[in-house]
């Protein structure tokens, strides 16, 4: 139990190994994965629930930029090395296992209405390019009538990990150019000036061309970059107001909830919108480092909760294919509970791939030593995801180009 210069007590943090874990940033990311899995879902009144992906933005930002900062600065190859091999091992297994079996699912379940388009479509999230896919072929969520693609919802990963093929370069190698006291300063003036410039770039673009607006990494790396500059500032300033930050954060939940209530598929998005739930987003994450006890930070921290957040990726990753692929069929289900098993699938998948296949693969100690190993993980599982579609090509006797 801990206390600040005040005698408001502030939230209590769970048992936890790591001094640095975050309860309610995992509740965060829950409520972020079930917005997103009710706007798939068509759940009257969470139409905007797409914002979840605007909060895992912020939220990767703001980890992210923390999990950089706290690396030596005397090592850069190192450095990118073990930042890249962890991510390797984090995204890569999980992404193929899905890609793989939604491949595999949609021939044989979907018959005569299987898309051969989905072939080049799972290649391209296998290279984490899925937004570019996307623009290229003028596809959206939000077309009425017309069916999305199974993989559609790879472009965000693909835009997180565009982002983190260049933003450890630059804070590395602004830690090892810069004197100790300048490094925060120096790399956020660097956020600052690329979220104006994102973010710019998302209000010119989005009423001109609004599919490439939505999928470009260059509208949407200002909203991960908001969170980085969170990070940046001094955890001791949000201790020094609990009862403040409590409040905030309430208006702030309000806010996301306002969000998912007024936005719809006809809202002009990103562009100036998208402020909206990544400005309530970074306030939570501001104030949750310093918050009164019965404030969000403590329902965010909520132990079911967190666990939905420990899950989220691997939510994220199988809702689509249990939302979309039945919908797809010759015969799409009729039952009233359609939905709801859809939903216990998607948890039962994710349940699964978290246990036996995320942790054990991230947690390996064997391949926290050996970049060769993950290197080859990385290999393997592009490969499997290649593979797949050249059986599936083959068994549906469907010549195609990448």
């Amino acid at each position: 139990m801990s206390y600040v210069n005040s005698p408001v007590r502030e939230a209590k943090l769970p048992d936890r190994v790591h001094p640095s874990f975050r309860p309610d940033i995992q509740g965060l990311r829950a409520i972020a994965v079930i917005l997103v899995i009710l706007a798939h879902a068509q759940v009257p009144g969470f139409e905007g629930g797409y914002i979840g992906v605007d909060v895992f933005f912020v939220i990767s930002g703001f980890v992210i930029t923390n999990l950089l900062r706290r690396q030596p600065s005397d090592n850069v190859r190192h450095n990118l090395a073990y930042f890249y091999a962890r991510r390797i091992r984090r995204i890569v297994p999980a992404a193929t296992l899905t890609l793989v079996a939604t491949i595999f699912a949609a021939y044989f379940l979907l018959g005569v209405n299987f898309v051969p388009q989905l072939l080049g479509d799972v290649r391209w999230s296998s290279l984490f390019s899925a937004n570019f896919r996307l623009i290229r072929t003028g596809s959206n969520y939000f077309i009425p009538g017309v069916a999305p693609s199974l993989v559609t919802h790879f472009w965000s990963l693909a835009v997180e990990e565009q982002f983190y093929l260049f933003f450890p370069l630059v804070v590395f190698t602004l830690a090892l150019l810069t004197p100790l006291r300048a490094r925060a300063t120096t790399l956020g003036l660097f956020l600052v000036a690329a979220i104006g410039a994102s973010a710019w770039y998302s209000w010119h673009l989005t009423p001109i061309n609004p599919t490439a607006a939505y999928y470009s990494p260059f509208t949407r790396f200002w909203e991960i970059a908001l969170g980085g500059l969170m990070a940046l500032l001094p955890s001791a300033w949000a201790r020094r107001t609990p009862l403040l930050n409590a409040a905030l954060a309430t208006l702030a939940f309000v806010g996301l909830g306002l969000a998912v209530w007024k936005l719809n598929a006809q809202s002009v998005y990103p562009g100036v919108l998208a402020w909206w739930p990544c400005g309530t987003a970074a306030i939570l994450l501001w104030t949750g480092q310093g918050s009164a006890v019965g404030g969000p930070a403590s329902w965010l921290s909520w132990r079911p909760l967190r666990y939905i957040g420990d899950i989220s990726y691997s939510l994220y990753l199988w809702h689509f294919v249990w939302l979309n692929l039945p919908l797809q069929m010759v015969h799409p289900p009729t039952s009233m509970w359609a939905r709801e098993i859809e939903i216990a699938g998607t948890f039962l998948c994710a349940v699964i791939s978290y246990h036996l296949l995320e942790n054990p693969i991230r947690r390996s100690k064997r391949l926290d030593r050996d970049f060769i190993a993950v290197l080859l993980v990385l290999v393997v599982c592009v490969g499997c995801s290649w593979d797949s579609t050249l059986i599936v090509g083959h068994l549906a006797h469907i010549h195609f180009r990448f």
